[in-house]
């Protein structure tokens, strides 16, 4: 079955994949990662207990170690390698080939995933990784689907995965040189600053007159020249499934309520699809209401030659939810017994009230309830939490269960 590969940029966000439909979570390894920055998972330690608590959820545990490393790179880079050797990870995900052996040397055993970062676009490439043994390679996110079944064809012992949800990358695949311009900052080797998805003022230069620049204006917010839509398969996820082994969802940096949506939505629309049945759409449509810039299908249904060049192919719909908050607390697994009632503790993220009603997001879909009582950490009654308090405890008019979400 197609695996859901999801984003785990922190220890509650890989949990939070895993029981929300992941088959699979990835996270990085400290100075090894391109998400290096934002990665939360910051000593070996914490990728040990990581690793393990989403392989007690019976979910695989896949490590990133993709950075293009330069000469003074390649020593720590091996002594991440050896560091992360006998943590019992089921793959690691790299992009250079120059670590190719670095990774070999330390753990001969472990399947290794050959990144996006490194552009695969063709079956001859495929058939090059797999006859050095490697079980899994991220397409570059340029193919589309007619491509994808060639390669399959050719290759088909190699597992292939392809991106399914998140943002997009201006540069090809991810090979980007702007950050390290603009900020000093180097995106091949985890320090990515978003640079395209920057507000740029823009002038133009008109030829009679050069001299004068005139503002070039899109919105209050600025231009955004290089930001690309966000990429989102679900309406299509059926005309993927027989030709990948994994689907991946981007968003290490993003939210504990982004992971557990967009796990939650494609892992239940994938399992509907394969049991011939029609997908719940609250639970599908689900990634409407999570923050987004516009949706596309990237380039899987659209040959790359054929996109059209003019206006009209820009789309300035209402893109959803890009700056409104949705996400208003988490619920853990911890709980209290007060009174009689069980309290579950709640990371409050705005002003809760009692009385307030809400829908909240659980592992098996999504329920409608009512606030009926909140106490402080040190168990007081309270009226109101609020999103400067580390946790409180919610008392609900349903059962509910740990790891949720309260959200609109």
């Amino acid at each position: 079955m197609t695996e859901i590969v999801s984003p785990g940029g922190s220890h509650t966000k890989a949990v939070t994949a895993a029981k929300y439909g992941a088959d699979a979570v990835y996270l990085g390894v400290p100075f090894t990662s391109l998400r290096m920055r934002q990665n939360k998972v910051k000593t070996f330690d914490e990728v040990e207990k990581t690793i393990k608590d989403i392989q007690s959820l019976g979910k695989k545990a896949y490590l990133t170690m993709n950075i293009f490393p330069r000469n003074q790179d390649i020593k720590i880079f091996e002594s991440m390698v050896e560091k992360v050797a006998n943590l019992g990870a089921d793959a690691i995900i790299f992009s250079d080939p120059g670590t190719f052996n670095i990774i070999k040397n330390y753990n001969s055993k472990i399947p290794l995933h050959l990144s996006t970062q490194t552009s695969i676009l063709n079956k001859e490439a495929v058939k090059f990784w797999y006859d050095l043994g490697v079980k899994r390679i991220v397409l570059a996110r340029e193919l589309n689907i007619e491509e994808i079944k060639e390669i399959k064809q050719y290759v088909p012992n190699m597992e292939l995965e392809i991106f399914a949800h998140g943002a997009m990358c201006v540069a090809y695949s991810g090979r980007c040189l702007l950050g390290e311009y603009f900020s000093g900052r180097d995106g091949n080797k985890g320090e990515c600053s978003h640079v395209c998805r920057y507000n740029f003022n823009v002038y133009v230069q008109e030829e009679k007159r050069p001299d004068k620049f005139f503002k070039l204006k899109e919105d209050e917010n600025g231009s955004y020249l290089f930001s690309s839509k966000d990429l989102c398969i679900i309406e299509r996820l059926g005309e993927v499934l027989p030709y990948v082994d994994g689907l991946k969802i981007e968003g290490r940096s993003k939210s504990e309520w982004y992971v557990a949506s967009t796990s939650l939505a494609y892992s239940h629309t994938r399992n509907k699809i394969l049991e011939g049945e029609q997908p719940n759409s609250n639970i599908k449509n689900i990634v409407y209401n999570i923050p987004h810039r516009p949706y596309w299908e990237g380039f899987l249904f659209n040959n790359i030659k054929n996109s059209p060049d003019s206006e009209e192919s820009i789309s300035y719909d209402t893109p959803g939810p890009i700056k409104t908050k949705t996400f208003f607390g988490m619920i853990l697994d911890e709980y209290i017994n007060f009174e009689g009632k069980k309290y579950f503790k709640l990371i409050p993220k705005r002003n809760i009230f009692i009385n307030d009603e809400f829908e909240i997001l659980t592992t098996s879909g999504i329920k409608n309830i009512k606030v009926l009582d909140l106490l402080s950490k040190d168990k007081q009654k309270i009226n109101k939490a609020h999103c400067n308090m580390s946790y409180v405890y919610i008392y609900c008019d349903k059962n509910i269960d740990g790891y949720s979400f309260l959200y609109k």
